[in-house]
């Protein structure tokens, strides 16, 4: 298989911009769908006798064009500051309610509404519209039930209309939009070009970007040592790749390696050894990879390191025979130390005070005397 420095920053660049766009996409279709509520959607008026139907349909959100506005004297209150301010204006025989803020109601006095639309949301307030009927009433002498019912109940409110929400929603989903559209033309341009790729700026270092790309492709192409999982040595870098960045080192920096052992846990299973890598200079180098499996990191420190001398199962071989060795020699100095000095001294007394056994006597070749017999008397 033919492996390429710039297919692996294709890749890695599509690993990190497949997530990014998935989640804008389902945010931007969420949005979407939000917006078509009742509460973010707002209508055209054209009649305003028609505001009992737009209010029974749902439609409460409506643009509208009021003109010939006059003030009712009544203001809405709130933290004893004036909040908003009631107007009205005649529909037929109706009196329509519009409660503008103190900002719009300022622009209507300036002229700045009379064919301009204003946003407001449909209410149903009767408390307020008998309210002001009453005080009319008053104000005008009059009694008995001459005004009543002339008042609509429906009032166009300015201030309950969620002008903030609707701008939000508006802005974030074209926000969305940009965003997803920046995105997909830098992974075409980063995919075409890998120099632009933002996980090349690792190699700006070596020099120009480009020239180091293909240089790299090259000895992936004619060069390559050694290739497993994330791990790449060619003859003159060490590429270790990861979902969210690639690192990239110049061999011929480093002047120290090391390899570290290390007990951590993956998750909530038992610990597990992890192997580091650690490769630095006197300058600004340092780099560390973990490997979980020492044979891996094993290979990456020969190929780095290179001994032409060997071939790669002698080299394994070596390592195994010095391991052995190391280990019959610490079990040799276990088990002299396991004989204290004070029992090698009693050791040594004891042989000292035992004495050779002693060899047999030859008996004795002398006859015993014969007793004097009675002839002999």
């Amino acid at each position: 298989m033919q492996y390429s420095f710039s297919k692996l920053l294709r890749k890695n660049l599509l690993y990190m911009a497949f997530p990014v766009v998935l989640v804008l996409s389902v945010l931007l279709l969420l949005l979407q769908q939000v917006s078509r509520l009742e509460i973010f959607q707002t209508g055209t008026m054209e009649d305003t006798t028609r505001v009992k139907e737009y209010f029974a349909s749902g439609q409460r959100n409506v643009s509208v064009m009021l003109p010939g506005l006059k003030s009712t004297g009544f203001s809405q209150m709130a933290n004893e500051k004036e909040k908003a301010e009631y107007f009205y204006r005649m529909e037929g025989n109706e009196m329509q309610l519009v409660l503008l803020t103190k900002s719009t109601a300022n622009a209507y006095r300036r002229g700045e509404y009379d064919r301009k639309a204003i946003r407001v949301r449909i209410i149903r307030d009767e408390v307020a519209a008998r309210h002001i009927e009453r005080e009319y009433a008053n104000s005008l002498g009059l009694t008995g039930d001459s005004m009543d019912g002339i008042c609509s109940v429906y009032v166009f409110d300015e201030t309950e209309y969620p002008l903030m929400r609707v701008r939000i929603l508006r802005y974030s989903s074209i926000v969305i939009a940009v965003l997803l559209i920046l995105i997909m033309l830098y992974v075409i341009l980063a995919t075409a070009f890998p120099a632009l790729n933002h996980e090349a700026r690792v190699l700006r270092r070596f020099g120009n970007v480009g020239r180091i790309i293909r240089r790299i492709d090259r000895e992936m192409e004619r060069k390559l040592r050694y290739h497993q999982d994330n791990v790449t040595v060619t003859e003159n870098y060490l590429i270790v790749s990861y979902i969210s960045h690639i690192d990239v080192i110049q061999i011929d920096d480093i002047k120290y390696l090391s390899k570290h052992v290390e007990k951590r846990k993956r998750g909530l299973g038992r610990p597990v050894h992890v192997y580091r890598l650690t490769a630095s200079n006197a300058d600004d180098l340092f780099f560390e990879a973990d490997f979980f499996d020492e044979e891996t990191v094993n290979d990456v420190i020969y190929f780095m390191r290179g001994e032409p001398l060997l071939e790669y199962e002698e080299y394994v071989q070596k390592e195994r025979e010095e391991e052995e060795n190391v280990l019959a020699e610490q079990m040799s100095e276990n088990e002299k130390e396991a004989v204290t000095e004070e029992d090698q001294q009693k050791l040594d007394g004891l042989f000292e005070q035992e004495e050779p056994a002693e060899k047999p006597t030859e008996e004795s070749t002398e006859e015993p005397a014969e007793e004097p017999t009675e002839n002999a008397r």
